[in-house]
């Protein structure tokens, strides 16, 4: 809200502040507390812009700028911690109940008689899978009368979480096994044999492994050539695959520094050289089958999986600013270093970096229109194509002519190479491409795929952003925050067990939600944006496979 509609609200409810009716006068507060609220906002933002001003102004006379001094209060927006509260609710705890000897002693400093904890005794320790058999099991030693009076401080006292530990020894996998004798000396005369009891012991062994490969050798007189027998595949270089694969392991996996690797090795009695190990670590021959590797993953993802997730986040690369896009799922991860992240560059990514492809068909003038680029240039882009697959050094001949200068039409001549990209993207085979995205609402995750799910996460941080100085508008706030989470909590009690009565319910639940009207302007806009994401965030009621977080 800008000051002069500020200045206009507050002349139109001049007249009404001045009546006497009381409803009428309370909804003018109401818009009177808005006001402020779009005040302080603007006052706010001023504050940050003067100061902003006046740190240039001091800059230029050779000063400083005021210092950043971080406020200490919480500034961070992220909503983990109300997306895992939301999930609890879904996944409570396991309660059990015992009486442990401190519950007893904090129960009597509580005012239990004596003679009602001695009773209890008998109990001590006892694991009860419920609270009803807990206190079935109290009130056969102080009757009912007792426990009607005790019972719930009881309960309170004696509930613990279960802990969901699983057995170690199941998942160990024994690999030798050796009978321990017992020195029958100390034993008396009437000891006699009962068998084993196990006792499962976890080592490992580390050692020097160095072959001496005795290679055959034949000589023809006739071709005047020798003839050898190769060593076994992985033994090239001087160095078996147990190192190869350990400097590795050392490196990414335990974080050790190249000198470090080289004294681990060491140690242990190989001979190996610094200049090795680097080269081991950095050179792209070395490299090369981890980067086949991730290619072929990433090619086999794409056509197992019904979605992918994707995010991105800035990086330096020798000094240069880039961005790092993660792309991931339930059955692999992968990250791309790139130098950009707009919509071509994802949508390189997602092509695994084939060689881009451009056409002109429907799709492409439909893109166009949405990237509003005007009729006439798309009539004068039908009369110069032609129906063929476009690479990049010909549709940019195309664009040279419809922009002859090469200061005009930059952003023009972007939206048609992404919209004849996106194009061809589309018309690809079904495991060549990605029908499911779940990304956040960046512009270059748009239109890329048939269907893009919006993160509930994002969402939510949206709404925690806003920071209202009213106290009945931050109630206000609070509030549609937890019907918020709430409703998340229902979707991911949906995922488990989805049906059509489900998804109904859940839909006209989404519209009532989104469609809440409070005093608080700002959280009206959110809600309203939110409202017009309906289809990105309610993916999951036609693919539930698909997470409703990224």
């Amino acid at each position: 809200m800008t000051l002069l509609e500020i200045s206009k609200h507050l002349n139109e409810l001049h007249p009404t502040l001045a009546g006497s009716n009381g409803f009428v006068i309370c909804d003018a507060v109401n818009k009177l507390l808005a006001l402020l609220e779009s005040c302080y906002s603007i006052a706010e933002t001023s504050a940050i812009q003067n100061q902003h001003l006046r740190d240039e102004v001091n800059r230029l006379k050779g000063e400083n700028g005021k210092p950043q001094i971080k406020p200490h209060i919480d500034t961070s927006y992220s909503t983990e911690q109300e997306r895992k509260e939301a999930e609890a609710d879904l996944n409570p705890p396991a309660i059990g109940f015992r009486l442990s000897k401190g519950k007893l002693k904090a129960l009597s400093e509580n005012g239990i008689p004596e003679t009602v904890l001695e009773k209890l005794s008998a109990i001590k320790n006892k694991k009860f899978a419920d609270k009803y058999e807990f206190i079935d099991e109290v009130t056969k030693f102080i009757g009912k009368e007792q426990t009607k009076a005790y019972g719930k401080l009881l309960q309170e006292y004696g509930r613990y979480k279960k802990r969901s530990r699983k057995s170690k020894v199941v998942n160990i996998e024994i690999d030798r096994k050796q009978k321990c004798k017992i020195d029958k000396s100390i034993l008396p005369t009437d000891a006699s044999f009962m068998g084993y009891e196990d006792n499962v012991v976890q080592d490992i062994i580390i050692k020097r492994d160095n072959i001496l490969f005795q290679k055959e050798v034949y000589y023809s007189p006739t071709l005047h050539k020798s003839f050898m027998a190769k060593v076994p595949d992985g033994y090239e270089g001087g160095f078996g695959p147990g190192i190869k694969t350990e400097i590795i392991s050392m490196k990414y996996i335990n974080n050790m520094s190249e000198p470090k690797i080289v004294a681990s090795l060491q140690t242990l009695g190989t001979i190996i050289s610094p200049t090795y190990v680097s080269n081991r670590l950095t050179s792209s021959n070395n490299m090369q089958p981890f980067i086949d590797e991730k290619k072929d993953m990433f090619n086999v993802a794409r056509e197992v999986s019904s979605f992918i997730q994707i995010d991105d986040t800035g990086c330096r690369v020798n000094g240069t600013g880039q961005y790092v896009q993660i792309l991931c799922n339930n059955f692999f991860t992968a990250f791309f270093t790139v130098p950009r992240k707009d919509r071509l560059t994802v949508l390189d990514i997602l092509r695994d970096f084939e060689p881009r492809c451009f056409i002109f068909n429907n799709d492409t003038f439909s893109l166009l229109e949405i990237f509003n680029v005007s009729s006439k240039l798309i009539n004068e882009i039908m009369l110069k194509i032609d129906t063929a697959v476009y690479d990049e050094n010909r549709l940019n001949d195309l664009l040279n002519q419809l922009f002859p200068n090469p200061k005009q039409g930059k952003n023009l001549r972007l939206r048609i190479l992404e919209a004849a990209a996106i194009a061809h993207y589309h018309q690809g085979e079904d495991h060549e491409r990605v029908n499911i995205l779940v990304a956040d609402d960046a512009p270059q995750f748009k239109l890329l795929t048939r269907y893009l799910v919006l993160c509930w996460i994002h969402m939510g941080r949206h709404i925690k952003k806003l920071n209202p100085i009213v106290p009945k508008f931050r109630d206000e706030l609070e509030e549609f925050q937890k019907k918020f989470w709430r409703y998340y909590s229902k979707l991911k009690e949906f995922k488990k067990s989805p049906d059509e009565v489900k998804i109904k319910e859940l839909e006209e639940e989404f519209d009532e939600l989104f469609s809440t009207s409070t005093n608080y302007s700002d959280l009206n806009e959110r809600i309203e944006k939110i409202a017009k994401k309906k289809e990105n965030l309610l993916t999951v009621f036609k693919y539930p496979e698909v997470p409703l977080h990224n």
